[in-house]
Protein backbone atom coordinates (compact mmCIF):
# COMPACT_ATOMS: atom_id res chain seq x y z
CA UNK A 1 0.00 0.00 0.00
CA UNK A 2 1.54 3.37 -1.01
CA UNK A 3 2.55 5.69 1.82
CA UNK A 4 0.22 8.64 2.34
CA UNK A 5 1.75 11.98 1.34
CA UNK A 6 3.17 13.95 4.22
CA UNK A 7 1.01 16.85 5.33
CA UNK A 8 2.32 20.35 4.85
CA UNK A 9 2.78 22.63 7.85
CA UNK A 10 -0.25 24.59 6.63
CA UNK A 11 -2.35 21.42 6.59
CA UNK A 12 -1.17 20.49 10.08
CA UNK A 13 -2.36 23.83 11.46
CA UNK A 14 -5.42 23.95 9.22
CA UNK A 15 -4.69 27.31 7.57
CA UNK A 16 -4.27 28.35 3.91
CA UNK A 17 -0.80 29.25 2.58
CA UNK A 18 -1.76 32.93 2.60
CA UNK A 19 -2.69 33.01 6.31
CA UNK A 20 -1.46 36.02 8.27
CA UNK A 21 0.55 35.73 11.54
CA UNK A 22 -2.52 36.15 13.77
CA UNK A 23 -4.43 33.42 11.93
CA UNK A 24 -1.42 31.11 12.27
CA UNK A 25 -1.11 31.75 16.00
CA UNK A 26 -4.83 31.24 16.60
CA UNK A 27 -4.79 28.05 14.53
CA UNK A 28 -1.75 26.80 16.43
CA UNK A 29 -3.49 27.14 19.78
CA UNK A 30 -6.51 25.21 18.49
CA UNK A 31 -4.33 22.52 16.90
CA UNK A 32 -2.18 22.17 20.02
CA UNK A 33 -5.24 21.56 22.18
CA UNK A 34 -6.62 18.99 19.74
CA UNK A 35 -3.26 17.20 19.44
CA UNK A 36 -2.43 17.11 23.14
CA UNK A 37 -2.03 13.49 24.32
CA UNK A 38 -4.08 14.18 27.45
CA UNK A 39 -6.99 15.39 25.30
CA UNK A 40 -7.16 12.51 22.85
CA UNK A 41 -4.17 13.35 20.64
CA UNK A 42 -0.75 11.76 20.43
CA UNK A 43 2.79 12.84 21.27
CA UNK A 44 3.78 12.66 17.59
CA UNK A 45 0.88 14.89 16.48
CA UNK A 46 1.60 17.34 19.28
CA UNK A 47 5.25 17.60 18.23
CA UNK A 48 4.31 18.07 14.55
CA UNK A 49 2.02 20.96 15.50
CA UNK A 50 4.81 22.64 17.47
CA UNK A 51 7.30 22.30 14.59
CA UNK A 52 4.76 23.62 12.07
CA UNK A 53 4.06 26.68 14.19
CA UNK A 54 7.74 27.33 14.81
CA UNK A 55 8.37 27.41 11.06
CA UNK A 56 5.32 29.38 9.92
CA UNK A 57 5.49 31.97 12.71
CA UNK A 58 9.00 33.06 11.70
CA UNK A 59 8.97 35.11 8.44
CA UNK A 60 12.40 34.00 7.21
CA UNK A 61 11.87 30.31 7.96
CA UNK A 62 8.40 30.48 6.43
CA UNK A 63 9.81 32.04 3.26
CA UNK A 64 12.42 29.28 2.98
CA UNK A 65 9.78 26.62 3.61
CA UNK A 66 7.47 28.09 0.96
CA UNK A 67 10.31 28.18 -1.56
CA UNK A 68 11.39 24.61 -0.78
CA UNK A 69 7.82 23.29 -1.12
CA UNK A 70 6.94 25.29 -4.24
CA UNK A 71 4.52 27.64 -2.53
CA UNK A 72 6.60 30.76 -2.96
CA UNK A 73 9.32 32.19 -5.13
CA UNK A 74 11.72 29.37 -6.03
CA UNK A 75 15.10 29.35 -4.41
CA UNK A 76 18.21 30.21 -6.38
CA UNK A 77 19.07 27.61 -8.99
CA UNK A 78 21.48 24.99 -7.67
CA UNK A 79 24.92 24.71 -9.20
CA UNK A 80 27.61 22.08 -9.58
CA UNK A 81 27.06 18.76 -7.88
CA UNK A 82 23.69 19.80 -6.38
CA UNK A 83 22.36 20.73 -9.84
CA UNK A 84 23.47 17.39 -11.31
CA UNK A 85 21.80 15.54 -8.44
CA UNK A 86 18.57 17.49 -9.01
CA UNK A 87 18.59 16.63 -12.71
CA UNK A 88 19.10 12.96 -11.86
CA UNK A 89 16.05 13.00 -9.62
CA UNK A 90 17.93 12.86 -6.31
CA UNK A 91 16.46 14.84 -3.38
CA UNK A 92 18.00 18.23 -2.81
CA UNK A 93 20.43 18.21 0.14
CA UNK A 94 19.81 20.41 3.16
CA UNK A 95 20.91 23.98 2.62
CA UNK A 96 24.49 24.51 3.68
CA UNK A 97 23.82 28.22 3.78
CA UNK A 98 21.00 27.72 6.29
CA UNK A 99 23.19 25.57 8.54
CA UNK A 100 25.97 28.15 8.45
CA UNK A 101 23.51 30.96 9.23
CA UNK A 102 22.14 28.98 12.18
CA UNK A 103 25.62 28.37 13.58
CA UNK A 104 26.64 32.00 13.10
CA UNK A 105 23.49 33.19 14.84
CA UNK A 106 24.10 30.82 17.74
CA UNK A 107 27.57 32.32 18.21
CA UNK A 108 26.24 35.89 18.20
CA UNK A 109 25.89 37.95 21.39
CA UNK A 110 22.51 37.43 23.04
CA UNK A 111 19.58 39.75 22.39
CA UNK A 112 16.97 40.15 25.12
CA UNK A 113 13.23 40.20 24.47
CA UNK A 114 11.07 42.03 25.15
CA UNK A 115 13.17 45.21 24.93
CA UNK A 116 13.59 47.10 28.18
CA UNK A 117 14.51 50.58 29.35
CA UNK A 118 14.86 52.47 32.64
CA UNK A 119 11.14 53.17 32.54
CA UNK A 120 10.29 49.56 31.64
CA UNK A 121 12.73 47.30 33.52
CA UNK A 122 13.18 43.66 32.45
CA UNK A 123 11.25 40.90 34.20
CA UNK A 124 14.57 39.25 35.09
CA UNK A 125 17.38 41.29 36.71
CA UNK A 126 20.08 41.81 34.10
CA UNK A 127 22.73 40.18 36.26
CA UNK A 128 20.66 37.01 36.39
CA UNK A 129 19.57 37.24 32.74
CA UNK A 130 23.20 37.49 31.65
CA UNK A 131 24.24 34.34 33.49
CA UNK A 132 24.19 31.15 31.48
CA UNK A 133 24.00 28.66 34.34
CA UNK A 134 21.23 28.66 36.95
CA UNK A 135 20.04 26.33 39.69
CA UNK A 136 21.38 23.03 40.97
CA UNK A 137 20.26 19.43 40.74
CA UNK A 138 17.47 18.69 43.20
CA UNK A 139 18.74 16.75 46.18
CA UNK A 140 16.72 13.73 47.35
CA UNK A 141 15.80 13.17 50.97
CA UNK A 142 17.60 10.75 53.27
CA UNK A 143 15.48 7.80 52.19
CA UNK A 144 15.87 8.75 48.54
CA UNK A 145 19.65 8.58 48.81
CA UNK A 146 19.34 4.92 49.77
CA UNK A 147 17.69 4.11 46.44
CA UNK A 148 20.01 2.93 43.68
CA UNK A 149 17.78 4.51 41.03
CA UNK A 150 17.68 7.88 42.77
CA UNK A 151 21.46 7.92 43.17
CA UNK A 152 21.92 7.00 39.50
CA UNK A 153 19.64 9.85 38.43
CA UNK A 154 21.32 12.41 40.70
CA UNK A 155 24.78 11.39 39.50
CA UNK A 156 23.60 11.55 35.90
CA UNK A 157 22.10 15.02 36.34
CA UNK A 158 25.33 16.34 37.86
CA UNK A 159 27.41 14.86 35.03
CA UNK A 160 25.08 16.28 32.36
CA UNK A 161 25.11 19.74 33.92
CA UNK A 162 28.91 19.74 34.02
CA UNK A 163 29.08 18.47 30.43
CA UNK A 164 26.77 21.18 29.08
CA UNK A 165 28.46 23.90 31.11
CA UNK A 166 31.89 23.03 29.70
CA UNK A 167 31.09 21.93 26.14
CA UNK A 168 27.99 23.87 25.05
CA UNK A 169 27.56 27.12 26.96
CA UNK A 170 30.93 28.74 26.09
CA UNK A 171 30.19 28.46 22.35
CA UNK A 172 26.52 29.46 22.60
CA UNK A 173 26.22 32.84 24.38
CA UNK A 174 22.40 33.00 24.30
CA UNK A 175 21.84 29.53 25.75
CA UNK A 176 20.55 29.44 29.32
CA UNK A 177 20.88 26.24 31.36
CA UNK A 178 18.47 25.90 34.30
CA UNK A 179 18.89 22.89 36.59
CA UNK A 180 16.33 21.32 38.90
CA UNK A 181 13.10 22.59 37.32
CA UNK A 182 9.72 21.54 38.77
CA UNK A 183 6.46 23.42 38.15
CA UNK A 184 4.12 23.58 41.14
CA UNK A 185 1.01 23.79 38.95
CA UNK A 186 1.83 20.71 36.88
CA UNK A 187 2.34 17.22 38.23
CA UNK A 188 5.37 15.16 37.25
CA UNK A 189 7.28 17.96 35.57
CA UNK A 190 10.59 17.47 37.34
CA UNK A 191 13.44 17.92 34.87
CA UNK A 192 17.12 17.44 35.55
CA UNK A 193 17.90 20.41 33.30
CA UNK A 194 16.23 22.73 30.81
CA UNK A 195 18.17 24.51 28.07
CA UNK A 196 16.54 27.60 26.56
CA UNK A 197 17.69 29.38 23.38
CA UNK A 198 15.46 31.46 21.16
CA UNK A 199 12.10 29.74 20.78
CA UNK A 200 13.41 26.26 21.48
CA UNK A 201 13.62 24.43 24.78
CA UNK A 202 15.42 21.16 25.52
CA UNK A 203 14.15 19.25 28.57
CA UNK A 204 16.85 16.86 29.74
CA UNK A 205 16.71 13.89 32.09
CA UNK A 206 19.84 11.87 32.89
CA UNK A 207 21.04 8.82 34.74
CA UNK A 208 24.17 6.72 35.06
CA UNK A 209 23.90 3.36 33.32
CA UNK A 210 23.95 0.00 35.09
CA UNK A 211 25.78 -2.78 33.23
CA UNK A 212 23.97 -4.25 30.24
CA UNK A 213 22.58 -3.36 26.84
CA UNK A 214 20.19 -0.52 26.02
CA UNK A 215 17.85 -0.26 23.04
CA UNK A 216 15.57 2.55 21.83
CA UNK A 217 12.93 2.36 19.11
CA UNK A 218 11.65 5.93 19.37
CA UNK A 219 8.96 5.01 21.89
CA UNK A 220 10.32 2.55 24.45
CA UNK A 221 13.74 2.45 26.11
CA UNK A 222 14.81 -1.01 27.22
CA UNK A 223 17.63 -2.23 29.42
CA UNK A 224 18.43 -5.92 29.09
CA UNK A 225 15.08 -6.27 27.31
CA UNK A 226 13.05 -4.70 30.12
CA UNK A 227 11.26 -1.36 29.66
CA UNK A 228 12.72 1.64 31.50
CA UNK A 229 10.20 4.09 32.92
CA UNK A 230 10.82 7.51 31.37
CA UNK A 231 9.41 10.65 32.96
CA UNK A 232 10.59 12.90 30.13
CA UNK A 233 7.60 12.38 27.76
CA UNK A 234 5.16 13.46 30.48
CA UNK A 235 7.34 16.43 31.33
CA UNK A 236 7.75 17.52 27.70
CA UNK A 237 3.99 17.47 27.15
CA UNK A 238 3.37 19.50 30.29
CA UNK A 239 6.12 22.03 29.53
CA UNK A 240 4.92 22.38 25.93
CA UNK A 241 1.49 23.26 27.27
CA UNK A 242 3.00 25.82 29.66
CA UNK A 243 5.10 27.41 26.89
CA UNK A 244 2.99 27.10 23.72
CA UNK A 245 5.18 29.51 21.73
CA UNK A 246 8.26 27.32 22.22
CA UNK A 247 9.24 24.09 20.50
CA UNK A 248 9.90 21.71 23.41
CA UNK A 249 11.81 18.46 22.88
CA UNK A 250 13.11 15.98 25.44
CA UNK A 251 16.46 14.24 25.88
CA UNK A 252 17.45 11.27 27.98
CA UNK A 253 21.22 11.28 28.50
CA UNK A 254 22.65 7.94 29.66
CA UNK A 255 26.12 8.08 31.19
CA UNK A 256 28.46 5.10 31.22
CA UNK A 257 32.05 4.93 32.42
CA UNK A 258 33.47 8.42 33.12
CA UNK A 259 36.40 7.81 30.76
CA UNK A 260 34.18 6.74 27.82
CA UNK A 261 31.53 9.29 26.77
CA UNK A 262 30.25 6.97 24.03
CA UNK A 263 29.23 4.27 26.49
CA UNK A 264 26.74 2.76 26.74
CA UNK A 265 25.94 1.93 23.12
CA UNK A 266 22.23 2.46 22.51
CA UNK A 267 20.95 0.02 19.90
CA UNK A 268 18.19 1.03 17.49
CA UNK A 269 16.15 -1.08 15.04
CA UNK A 270 17.23 -1.32 11.36
CA UNK A 271 16.18 1.74 9.40
CA UNK A 272 15.72 3.88 12.49
CA UNK A 273 16.58 7.50 11.72
CA UNK A 274 18.51 8.89 14.67
CA UNK A 275 18.37 12.39 13.17
CA UNK A 276 14.61 12.50 12.71
CA UNK A 277 12.75 14.96 14.95
CA UNK A 278 10.83 13.38 17.80
CA UNK A 279 9.29 14.11 21.15
CA UNK A 280 12.24 12.47 22.95
CA UNK A 281 15.79 11.53 21.96
CA UNK A 282 17.89 9.00 23.87
CA UNK A 283 21.66 9.50 23.63
CA UNK A 284 24.90 8.85 25.46
CA UNK A 285 27.12 11.67 26.70
CA UNK A 286 29.27 11.53 23.56
CA UNK A 287 26.41 12.65 21.33
CA UNK A 288 24.38 14.73 23.79
CA UNK A 289 26.04 18.11 23.21
CA UNK A 290 26.01 17.80 19.41
CA UNK A 291 22.34 16.83 19.17
CA UNK A 292 21.09 19.36 21.72
CA UNK A 293 23.09 22.18 20.16
CA UNK A 294 21.87 21.29 16.67
CA UNK A 295 18.26 21.38 17.87
CA UNK A 296 18.64 24.75 19.60
CA UNK A 297 20.73 26.42 16.89
CA UNK A 298 18.40 25.47 14.05
CA UNK A 299 15.44 27.24 15.61
CA UNK A 300 14.33 30.77 14.74
CA UNK A 301 16.43 33.59 16.26
CA UNK A 302 18.62 31.24 18.32
CA UNK A 303 20.55 34.19 19.80
CA UNK A 304 17.46 35.58 21.57
CA UNK A 305 16.89 35.22 25.32
CA UNK A 306 13.16 35.27 26.04
CA UNK A 307 13.05 37.00 29.41
CA UNK A 308 9.48 36.00 30.41
CA UNK A 309 10.25 32.33 29.66
CA UNK A 310 13.53 32.52 31.55
CA UNK A 311 11.75 34.12 34.50
CA UNK A 312 9.33 31.19 34.77
CA UNK A 313 12.13 28.65 34.51
CA UNK A 314 14.10 30.38 37.23
CA UNK A 315 11.04 30.47 39.50
CA UNK A 316 10.47 26.75 38.86
CA UNK A 317 14.08 26.04 39.86
CA UNK A 318 13.86 28.19 42.98
CA UNK A 319 16.57 30.53 41.64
Amino acid sequence: MPEAPRKSYYDILGVPPGADPKDIKDAYRRAARAAHPDLGGTAARFHDVAVAYETLSDPQRRERYDADTGRGRPAAAPRGRDARARRNGAPEPASTRTRVEDEDAAKSPPEYLPPFSPSAPPVVPLIAAGRQLHGVARQPGVLGRLSTGVRARLDGELRTSTLLERALLPAYPAARLVNGVAFDDRGKTAAGAVLLAGYRMAVIDSFTAPPGNFSWDGRVLRHQGRPVDLRVPRTVRAVQELFPDCNVTGWVVIHGAPDNPFAPVIDVPPGFDRGAPGLVQVVNAGTAVRTVRSFLASGPTPNVVQLPVLARLLAAAGS
